[in-house]
């Protein structure tokens, strides 16, 4: 699926926190039909940051639960491997 949005433009962000997605962290996409919140490589420490937190598979759930009611579809992005970030993605999912 094309964004039609370069993400080498975009703002990073980290991955969300416990409290909650922050919206404003959201940019429109060029076709203006969709919100995109982009990460960068940063992302990539949030692995091990993870490793040592409570309910670690399920911090991005909690996060996306603040704006899940904004959106009719959520798509996620995850990492071509099994690790930390992609289970929280598989747990936060409502269908893969």
């Amino acid at each position: 699926m094309r964004s039609g949005s370069d993400k080498r433009t975009l703002q990073t962000s980290d991955l969300p926190s416990a409290a909650g997605c922050d919206r404003r962290l959201a940019r429109q996409s060029r076709n203006q039909r969709d919100d995109l919140i982009p990460a960068n490589r940063d992302l990539a420490g949030a692995e091990v940051e993870l490793v040592n937190l409570e309910h670690r598979e399920s911090r991005l759930k909690g996060a996306l639960e603040s704006i899940a009611g904004q959106y009719e579809f959520i798509l996620l992005d995850c990492p071509p491997a099994l690790n930390m970030l992609t289970l929280n993605g598989l747990v936060a999912a409502n269908a893969v």
